[in-house]
Formats: structure tokens, C-alpha cells, sequence
């Protein structure tokens, strides 16, 4: 079986060569650097040859190693600085190889290139500093359609190892999505944003779309992107005024269709710029990268995207299946506990639909740590894998909605007019918790599960410290009420998923109001 050749670019002093003849070892690969090869071609230096053919010359014998390369598997190839640079020669190499570009600092990188006899010239003038940062912001816009990795402050045993783990996919755990229109990737890893480029096969320009608390922490994890477009946290925000002013931050930087939106962050983000990939320039690909459990599990995936009208959430949106799902599960370390409570209330509801074994894993509380931090990025990486298992074969069933995917609402009837009537002081996963009680008390009153059921539906909760019961403040019939305007309701007719074992859900539109009314009274707190 062939093995992907493996190119690594970027400016002199990033590694390349070291890291290479590294990698090639531990891989068991070819090593290649182009800049040697050349010279042993040309029978003498490359400066030399630039001095007597001239530099056009030199780029015709780079762009003739980059053809015969490409026809090669199993190497490792250090490139030369410029020689990426070049589109027809990334074209070729990036056909069977994955490509990265190691990045320095500009002082770190004077400080490797200062003996270096073959740069000397660069370093003659009288600030050298400047001269390396000057050519680096030159060749910037090109370095940045490859994956970034940064060598900074890194021995190169140590980025040869993260780089060889990595091509070798033992950071990341790959589940297939068979969507109508589009074959996908869900890929879940610890430590793989900055591998995105990479991931998921982006060749033109990329805008990150995220919000001010995400953009600090992981924009610049991404590699070296186009254009950065927050906006302010908070679902207040998905809006059509939010999506509005998004386009015209695209247009201004003249993003067109040949480019790639990354969804950067929780389930606004997610729904909000998958609707922006679905509906700019009429459809451009999408990136899904969800850093909060409950976009991980739930909004990243099944293409559902949307803005909300103050009439209910998502009333205007579109399906959009992404290009690439990439979940990183080290982003769950900077959640906060409630938060990450409440992406485990749709790991449970996925449980409870589908996978009885994920319960049992729930149950036992093995995933959670003993010092009340989060799981190792190994268990909660599989957690997750497992949970979004389930979605991934009910929407492949149901891509578009019309049938067994609707099980996926367990809860959500109840839990959208709850989180509405507290004006989102109850989060969404939070309102899913208590909607999935009322849902399994109405279940249990209805005669359709045995108590034993709905208890441990509850107890499953709790443990999870997520809320069983509705807040006093809010009155049954005035949750009803807020019912009648979920955009899941047909003809005026509430529709309900209940339970009557775990795995074992169906929907039903012949429930009588009182029966509800009584069923979310018994569920006050």
C-alpha cells in the first residue's frame, strides 16, 4: 500500500531538514531535501548556480524535482524556502503527500540561521532582524495554505515525534459520514487544531468565523488563516444582523467562493456559520471545528444550520453538510464545569437513544476525574467518539429529518421553551436534562415505560450534576404555551418523543394537553 509522501516547507531556520531526516527514521521513509538533491544534480552550490544561471533557472530545476517527486510514495521531503511558494509545484507534491509548514520566530530562527555559511548573505546586512521579517511577511500569504506548526521553544526530537504520531493518525480517531450530497469525515483528536489545513484538505483562501471568548484561545491554534471574523458571545447574537455583517466582512476582504469557512467554537458559532457557508456567494465549503462538548456531539454534525428570530430559535437556516468535522478534545479544558455538564446532558440523550453501553460507561463514572478536573484527552476523546457514533448513523438513515432522525428531539420540546422562558439563564443542555425527565414522566404516566426507567433517567442526570426539575418560577401551562411556537410543531400539532426502554424511543403527535400539564407539574421543583 502506498505510503503519502510527507513535504515540509516554511522559511530557513524552521527545522525542516532535522525534523525531516527525523521523521524519515522513525517512519521508516525516504529522506529528501530538495535544495541537496538539486546541488548534487548541478554538481555545485545553489548559490554558485544562482551566481552563473541565475535564480529562473534554479526554479525550473525545483519545479522539475517537484514532478519527479510527486510520482514517488514514502518520503519525507524538506523542501526549500521558495519552493512551495510556487502554486504549480504545491499543486504537484500536495497530490501525494500532506504538506506543513514549520514557523519560527523571527529571532529564534536569526539564532539558528547566525553560522550558517549557506545564509550568510542574508545576515551581512546591518540589521538582519529586519531583512529575515521583512522576507517572512513577503512570503506570508503563501506559507499560509499549509497546515502550521510551530518548532519555537521545541527540541526537534520532540517535533518529530508529534508530527510522526500524527501523519500516522494515532492522535485522532476518523468516523466516516455518508451524507447525500457529500462523503465527510468526523475526525476527534486531542492537540489537532493546528493540523486543520491539513485535516480537512483546504487549498484556498480560509476565514475562521468564531466569537471574542473562543478567537483568544484557539484562532491562532489554526494555523495561518485569511481572515478572522468574531463576534460578540452569547446566542443573543445569531441573528440575520449578526449573519448580515459577517458578508460584508467577507466581501471586504474579498472572500469568494473558492473559500473555505471554519466554524470556530460552541453551538452558536456552529449553527451561525454554518448557515454563513450555506448562504454566502450561494454555498461555499465549511469546516466544522466545535471546542465545546455540546457542538461536538450535537450541532457540528448533521449539516442543520440556522439564526434565530425572536419568535424561536433557528426559524431561518438550511442544511449544510461541512466538509470536515475536526473536534480537538484538549478546547474541553478551558470549559468551565457548567459547561461541560451540559454537553454531557446530549452525550446521555444520545445514550438513551441509542447505545445502552454508553450509558453503562455514564453510569459508572470512570470518565470523570478524580480531581475534578476534565478525563485524560484518551477517555474523553473515545466518550466522545462513541456519542457522536450515534447521530452520525441516525442522520445517515435520515439526512434530511423525515423520519427516525427526529428521536434526536428526545427532550428538546420541553427543553426550547424552557431555556426561552428563562431567557437562557438555563443553558440548552441544561433545559435538554430537564426536558428528557418530563419526557420519560410522561412516558412513565402514559403507561409506555416502567418507572424503573424514568428513575434512572434521573439519576443519570444528576450525576452528571445537571438539573431534574423545572425552576419554580416558571408555570406548566406557560411552558406549554411557549411549546406551541417550536418550530417542530406540524399543523399546529405538538409532536413528543418518548421512551418506552432504553434504545427504544418513538415519536407521537396523540397526547392530550393535560396529560403534559400533569407530567411537567410532577417534574416542578
Amino acid at each position: 500500500m502506498a505510503k503519502p509522501n510527507i513535504i515540509l516547507t516554511g522559511f530557513m531556520g524552521t527545522g525542516k531538514t532535522t525534523v525531516g531526516r527525523l521523521m524519515a527514521r522513525q517512519l521508516g521513509y525516504e529522506f529528501v531535501d530538495t535544495d541537496h538533491y538539486i546541488e548534487k544534480q548541478i554538481g555545485c552550490s545553489i548559490a554558485e548556480y544562482f551566481r552563473v544561471e541565475g535564480e529562473a533557472a534554479f526554479r525550473r530545476k525545483e519545479s522539475e524535482l517537484a514532478q519527479q517527486l510527486a510520482d514517488r510514495d514514502g518520503l519525507v521531503i524538506s523542501t526549500g524556502g521558495r519552493m512551495m511558494l510556487d502554486p504549480a509545484n504545491a499543486a504537484a507534491l500536495s497530490k501525494t503527500g500532506r504538506v506543513f509548514c514549520l514557523v519560527a520566530t523571527p529571532e529564534e530562527i536569526l539564532q539558528r540561521v547566525a553560522n550558517d555559511s549557506n545564509v550568510r548573505p542574508l545576515l551581512q546586512g546591518a540589521n538582519p532582524l529586519e531583512h529575515i521579517v521583512e522576507l517572512m511577511q513577503q512570503r506570508e500569504k503563501g506559507y499560509k495554505r499549509f497546515s502550521q506548526f510551530t518548532t519555537s521553544e521545541k527540541h526537534p526530537a520532540e517535533i518529530a515525534e508529534e508530527l510522526s504520531e500524527f501523519v500516522q493518525g494515532k492522535h485522532d480517531l476518523r468516523l466516516e459520514i455518508s451524507a447525500p450530497t457529500l462523503d465527510y469525515e468526523f475526525i476527534v483528536g486531542s492537540g489537532i487544531l493546528p493540523f486543520v489545513s491539513s485535516l480537512a484538505k483546504i487549498n484556498g483562501p480560509a476565514a475562521i468565523i468564531t466569537d471574542q471568548s473562543v478567537a483568544p484561545l484557539y484562532a491562532g491554534s489554526c494555523g495561518m488563516i485569511d481572515t478572522v471574523i468574531t463576534v460578540p458571545p452569547g446566542r443573543q447574537h445569531k441573528t440575520l444582523a449578526t449573519a448580515q455583517n459577517i458578508y460584508e466582512q467577507l466581501l471586504d476582504a474579498d472572500f469568494d467562493r473558492s473559500g473555505t469557512i471554519i466554524a470556530l467554537g460552541g453551538t452558536v458559532i456552529s449553527e451561525l456559520g454554518g448557515f454563513i457557508a450555506a448562504t454566502f456567494m450561494r454555498g461555499v465549503d465549511c469546516v466544522q471545528c466545535p471546542t465545546s462538548l455540546l457542538a461536538m456531539v450535537d450541532t457540528s454534525i448533521g449539516g442543520k444550520t440556522g439564526v434565530d428570530l425572536p419568535q424561536g430559535k433557528n426559524l431561518i437556516g438550511a442544511f449544510k453538510q461541512p466538509k470536515t468535522v475536526i473536534a480537538d478534545v484538549a478546547t474541553l479544558q478551558s470549559l468551565s464545569p457548567r459547561a461541560f455538564n451540559s454537553g454531557m446532558a446530549e452525550v446521555i440523550k444520545h445514550s438513551l437513544i441509542a447505545d445502552e453501553e454508553l450509558l453503562e460507561k455514564i453510569e459508572s463514572g470512570n470518565w470523570k476525574p478524580a480531581d475534578g478536573g476534565l478525563q485524560d484527552a484518551s477517555e474523553l476523546q473515545a466518550l466522545v467518539a462513541q456519542a457522536i457514533q450515534v447521530k452520525i448513523n441516525i442522520i445517515q438513515e435520515d439526512p434530511y429529518d423525515r423520519g427516525r432522525r427526529a428521536l434526536l428531539n428526545f427532550g428538546h420540546t420541553f427543553a426550547n421553551a424552557i431555556e426561552r422562558l428563562s431567557s437562557h439563564q438555563i443553558s440548552h443542555g441544561e433545559a435538554v436534562a430537564i426536558g428528557m425527565v418530563i419526557a420519560a414522566e410522561l412516558s412513565s404516566t402514559l403507561g409506555y415505560c416502567s418507572p424503573n426507567i424514568k428513575e434512572r433517567i434521573e439519576k443519570v442526570l444528576a450525576s452528571a450534576q445537571l438539573p431534574t426539575r423545572i425552576p419554580r418560577q416558571l408555570e406548566a401551562e406557560q411552558i406549554l404555551m411557549a411549546m406551541r411556537s417550536d418550530k417542530k410543531k406540524k399543523a399546529g400539532i405538538l409532536r413528543y418523543i418518548l421512551i418506552r426502554e432504553i434504545g427504544d424511543l418513538f415519536r407521537t403527535e396523540e397526547v392530550a394537553d393535560s396529560a403534559v400539564i400533569a407530567a411537567m407539574q410532577k417534574v416542578k421543583g
